[in-house]
């Protein structure tokens, strides 16, 4: 009975063992997906803030060229000299507020580099994973195509 005793302890603990290795491997593979998410969320929003900024930009553009010919036009109804030399404060500030959002602009596509850079990273050790038999350039290759389809996808293909 001692052998049969032991035997049976013997399975058991390889049991818990091999049940321990499965759920430190899903554990593995739920962390590296975050990590991925993670930054494919961090791209989106990046990316939202791009498109967000570009759209307040051709806003502005529309409505100071709307103000710059409505106050032509009251100018010239009040017989007023229409010369370039007097200003529009309003249209000073949207020149303010659109060289402001220049400046976003490119801190977010700068982001969005270095966000590239880390998607690139993240994709190099899925790839290498999933092929081993690559060599690096291959696995660089792939690595960037993968990384700038998820950029295509969002829209963000000339940003980067």
């Amino acid at each position: 009975m001692n052998n049969l005793e032991q035997e049976s302890e013997n399975r058991k603990r390889a049991t818990a063992e091999s049940r321990d290795i499965g759920v430190e491997a899903r554990q593995e593979k739920e962390k590296e997906m975050e990590k991925k998410l993670g930054a494919r969320e961090r791209v989106e929003k990046v990316s939202y803030e791009v498109k967000s900024a570009k759209k307040q930009m051709q806003n502005i553009i529309v409505n100071m060229q709307q103000v710059v010919k409505a106050v032509h036009a009251i100018r010239v109804q009040l017989g007023l000299a229409t010369g370039g030399s007097q200003t529009i404060p309003s249209v000073e500030k949207d020149k303010k507020t659109l060289e402001d959002l220049k400046k976003k602009l490119a801190k977010l596509n700068g982001q969005l580099s270095d966000l590239r850079v880390a998607l690139v990273q993240e994709e190099i050790e899925e790839v290498r994973k999933e092929h081993s038999d690559w060599n690096e350039e291959q696995i660089q290759v792939e690595a960037e195509k993968l990384a700038d389809a998820m950029i295509q996808e969002l829209g963000l293909d000339g940003e980067v």
